[in-house]
């Protein structure tokens, strides 16, 4: 059950009648199309023929349908207790299912036994991590290739870097390698990317971070590379301790929340230095390499622009902060003031680098570098689950995308990421029963894909009126994360 979410009277067989099916793989609009949908699945996709006499008849002339979304970056099952507002704000917003991004021993325990919440109309998780590799349990290569050891033992689908170090993360990923287990994530500050993707690295998230990516493609890469100090960790325990785990969990989290408010001024001359000496042709280069390798790339441009922006009104004054639980408004309240106090340098320095990111993002998509869209909703500051894809589409369409590689990045590509392809993220018969009803043609205008008539998750449909109800209870009783 859920406190948000009523459970759908439109179930088992379904028909969503005449509508056009959008096909993200090839970009085909197929209009005059009748979706049969039962026990979860859609079981055909034929053209409107006479009357259908169905129990469940949903309406499509005029309108379009796509799969349902996927946020191949979310940490929402870092409060599995309380998922259910952040749940109900992604089912409203049509987003089906998720990687998670940081997990323990714990939550793969508990999805081995099948113990998981699932409030009424959950997503699905797609994949999830174990604990993040940081000085707690990879802060030698010995120790990085214990840890990866252990998360393939406890059942991991994939290992993300989190805080770590050039040695402990080829360590980590030669192991990974070995093991046949994926590793992705943050780049260490000392480490080429292009090294990281020539060792196999699965997924590079947010563009590095920092200005790693970037020194690659300065025509002064050494020189930048040089002020790219790594950053002070916090002082994290390196001993094992019950309840190590939630203490570093506490020590991190306020640099989790926008690790830009750490930044140093040394930090800030090496995003001035990257970014005045950007060279296209090395960014292109770099991109062929990450093409060569299968790097993939998970932008999550809307998290980046949050940290670097802030103390912006855009966020601190978010009409839609009427959706988060109190706490998460303390917290990022207090980190906007923070964000504030930084030398008025250090910021236009986080300003002006949106541009270079914005330049980065469009450089890879025009070399076909491989691309999942992402938000790093749950524990980020000014992310607002669920909307925060839509804000994403948004950013995405800022640096160049056009409406149909917007829409790959979020149905048929994490298939392809996930190693799933043709498992889900298409309109076709044998597909999960997971859809999004639009108002508007989404490969016109990328806009198009919050304009949702309907969601239908694993067979059942809430219409318009019903995802706004869920909207007005979670605003009246606010509890995402």
């Amino acid at each position: 059950m859920s406190r948000y979410v009523e459970p759908s009277g439109v179930t088992g067989r379904v028909v969503i009648r005449d509508v056009t099916v959008v096909d993200p793989l090839d970009g085909r609009r197929t209009p005059g199309q009748d979706v049969v949908v039962d026990g979860g699945r859609i079981t055909s996709v034929t053209a409107t023929g006479g009357p259908v006499a169905e129990p469940h008849v949903v309406e499509g002339r005029g309108r379009f349908v796509v799969p349902g979304f996927m946020d191949m970056h979310m940490h929402a099952l870092n409060t599995p207790k309380d998922v259910d507002g952040t749940y109900a704000l992604m089912l409203a917003n049509g987003v089906v299912g998720f990687r998670q991004m940081s997990g323990n021993k714990a939550l793969l325990k508990s999805r081995r036994q099948g113990t998981l919440p699932q409030p009424t109309g959950s997503p699905v998780l797609k994949a999830t991590a174990g604990d993040l590799l940081t000085p707690l349990n990879a802060s030698t290569a010995d120790g990085a290739v214990r840890a990866v050891r252990e998360q393939h033992r406890d059942g991991a689908d994939f290992v993300k870097a989190g805080m770590t170090t050039r040695v402990t993360f080829l360590a980590a990923l030669q192991e990974a390698n070995r093991l046949g287990i994926r590793l992705g994530g943050h780049l260490p500050a000392d480490l080429d990317p292009r090294e990281a993707a020539r060792g196999g690295v699965w997924s590079i998230e947010h563009l590095g971070p920092g200005v790693t990516v970037f020194a690659a493609v300065s025509s002064k890469e050494d020189e930048v590379r040089a002020s790219n100090a790594t950053r002070k960790l916090p002082p994290i325990p390196r001993i094992k301790i019950p309840g190590a785990d939630r203490l570093a969990t506490r020590l991190i989290k306020g640099m989790v929340t926008n690790p830009a408010t750490a930044t140093s001024e040394l930090e800030a001359h090496a995003y001035n230095l990257a970014d005045g000496s950007y060279d296209q042709r090395k960014a292109e280069e770099l991109a062929a390499v990450f093409v060569a390798h299968g790097t993939w790339q998970c932008p999550t441009l809307i998290r980046v622009h949050t940290q670097q922006f802030g103390d912006s009104p855009e966020h601190t004054q978010d009409p839609r902060r009427r959706y988060m639980a109190p706490d998460e408004l303390r917290t990022w309240d207090k980190s906007s003031r923070k964000f504030s106090r930084l030398p008025e340098g250090t910021r236009e320095a986080l300003h002006d680098h949106w541009a270079a990111q914005l330049r980065m993002t469009r450089t890879f998509a025009d070399a076909g570098v491989p691309m999942v869209a992402g938000t790093d909703a749950c524990g980020a500051a000014g992310i607002i689950p669920g909307f925060a894809l839509h804000d994403e589409f948004d950013h995405l369409a800022e640096a160049g995308l056009d409406p149909l590689a917007i829409l790959r990045m979020t149905t048929t590509e994490p298939a392809r990421f996930l190693g799933e392809e043709g498992e889900f993220g298409r309109v076709a018969a044998g597909m999960p029963a997971d859809l999004v009803l639009l108002d508007e043609d989404p490969l016109d205008d990328h806009t198009a894909l919050r304009k949702i008539a309907g969601v239908m998750r694993d067979g059942s449909w809430w219409t318009r009126s019903d995802l706004d109800a869920i909207l007005a209870r979670v605003a009246a009783h606010p509890g995402a994360h």
